[in-house]
C-alpha cells in the first residue's frame, strides 16, 4: 500500500475542518418552527396599519344652480289700427330701434280735418248761446229748463270734438315704448280697417333669460338673487332674478325663473340658447380630490377620516360643486383629518397609525385657498 503524501494529508484535514464548521453553524441557527412563525404573524397583526392624513378645514361658498335656458324679449306688442284709412306715410324700417312716440305708420285724414273744424265751430256757437242765456237768467228772462238744455248742447259739442280729435290722433300709429321694430305688415297705399295688424314691436331691454328650475332647488331661488347667463357664443351676461313662478309646470314639475339682463343697445337678441347660473344659498364645503371618495357597505358615497383616538370614521358627503381641479363637498365637520393614502385598506372602527402630511394637495388648506387636487398613485395603498 502506497504511503499518503503531505498534500493528501493537508487536503483531508481541510475537508474535515469544513465539515466541522458546517455542523457547528447549523446547530447555532436552528430552522424556524411553526411557533416562531405564529409569533411573527401575531406581532404584525397587532401593529396598527399606517395611513396618511391631512387636516381639511371647511370654507363658505355660494352654491350655484345651473340650468339650461333661453333668451326672450321683455315684451312683444302687436300694433293694430284703431281707425280706417289708407297708409300715406311709413316711419321706421324693420329691425330698427325706435323710441317711445316715434311714428311707425300714418293714415290719411280723409274728411276728419273738416269734421274737426266743424266740431270746434259748434262748440264756439254753443258757448255763446249758453253765456247769453245765463246773463238773461239773472234778469229772470230765461227759465232754468232752457239753461239746462243749452248746457247739455255745449257738453255734447265738446264730446264730439274729443271724439274727432281722438280719431285724428289714431291716424298716426306710434311706438308705445322703446323697442325694436320686429315686423311691419303694411306698405304705402295699403288700406287698413280698424283692428287690422300693422306692426310688431319687441322690447329687449332688459333681455330676459328664462329657465326651468326643479322642485328640489326652487326653494333656494328668490326675486332679487343675482345670476349669470352664458350664451352659446361665449358671452357672459349678468342680471337679477325678476320672477319666480308660484306654480310648477304640470308635466315637468319645474318652475319658470326669469333673469333680467340690461340690454340698452339691443346688442343681445332673443331666442338664443343659454346656460343660466343662479346664486343660491351659502354653505360650508371642503375642497378635495375625487380620489379620496369611498363607498360604505350600503353604497353611500363618503370619505374616511381619523378621530382623536386614531379610529377610522366614515362620513357621507354631498357633492356641492365640481370642476377640473376637484370637488366641493358638504356634510362634513368644519375641521377633519382626512385619510388621503390607505383609505381603501381600512374600515370604520379600525385603529390606525396616522401620519400627518402638509395640506399641500387634495384638500382645503387652512387659509381656504384653492389647492391643486392630489393625483392618485396606484403604488400607494388606498391612493
Amino acid at each position: 500500500m502506497k504511503r499518503p503524501t503531505n498534500s493528501m494529508l493537508m487536503a483531508g484535514g481541510l475537508a474535515l475542518a469544513v465539515i466541522v464548521w458546517m455542523l457547528t453553524g447549523l446547530g447555532s441557527n436552528p430552522p424556524p418552527t411553526q411557533a416562531t412563525e405564529r409569533e411573527t404573524s401575531a406581532t404584525a397583526a397587532a401593529r396598527p396599519p399606517r395611513v396618511s392624513v391631512q387636516i381639511s378645514r371647511a370654507r363658505p361658498i355660494t352654491r350655484e344652480i345651473v340650468i339650461s335656458a333661453r333668451t326672450e324679449p321683455n315684451r312683444i306688442v302687436e300694433l293694430r289700427a284703431e281707425t280706417d284709412g289708407r297708409v300715406v306715410t311709413l316711419g321706421a324700417e324693420r329691425g330698427s330701434i325706435v323710441k317711445a312716440g316715434d311714428r311707425i305708420v300714418s293714415l290719411d285724414l280723409r274728411d276728419r280735418q273738416a269734421r274737426l273744424e266743424q266740431a270746434r265751430a259748434v262748440i264756439a256757437y254753443a258757448e255763446l248761446q249758453f253765456e247769453g242765456a245765463r246773463k238773461l237768467q239773472q234778469q229772470q228772462f230765461v227759465p232754468e229748463t232752457q239753461i239746462a238744455e243749452l248746457l247739455a248742447q255745449l257738453v255734447g259739442a265738446r264730446a264730439s270734438l274729443e271724439e274727432i280729435e281722438l280719431e285724428v290722433a289714431n291716424t298716426t300709429l306710434s311706438a308705445p315704448f322703446d323697442a325694436v321694430l320686429q315686423d311691419r305688415s303694411v306698405e304705402l297705399g295699403d288700406y287698413v280697417n280698424s283692428g287690422d295688424a300693422v306692426a310688431e314691436l319687441v322690447d329687449t331691454d332688459p333681455l330676459i333669460i328664462v329657465g326651468d328650475v326643479s322642485e328640489r332647488d326652487i326653494h333656494q331661488i328668490a326675486v332679487g338673487n343675482r345670476g349669470v347667463a352664458q350664451l352659446v357664443n361665449g358671452a357672459s351676461l349678468e342680471g337679477e332674478v325678476r320672477y319666480v313662478s308660484p306654480v310648477a309646470e304640470s308635466t315637468t314639475r319645474t318652475f319658470r325663473v326669469e333673469l333680467a339682463v340690461p340690454n340698452g343697445d339691443a346688442s343681445w337678441r332673443a331666442g338664443m340658447t343659454a346656460e343660466m347660473r343662479l346664486k343660491a344659498d351659502t354653505v360650508s364645503v371642503h375642497f378635495l380630490s375625487p380620489a379620496l371618495l369611498s363607498l360604505n357597505e350600503t353604497g353611500t358615497v363618503g370619505v374616511k377620516s381619523v378621530d382623536t383616538r386614531n379610529r377610522v370614521e366614515f362620513h357621507p358627503i354631498e357633492i356641492v360643486d365640481s370642476s377640473d381641479q376637484g370637488i366641493s363637498v358638504g356634510g362634513l365637520p368644519d375641521e377633519i383629518r382626512l385619510i388621503t393614502i390607505g383609505h381603501g385598506f381600512v374600515r370604520p372602527g379600525d385603529v390606525v397609525d396616522p401620519a400627518l402630511v402638509p395640506p399641500s394637495a387634495g384638500v382645503s388648506d387652512a387659509s381656504g385657498g384653492e389647492p391643486i387636487p392630489q393625483a392618485s398613485n396606484s403604488t400607494l395603498p388606498g391612493g
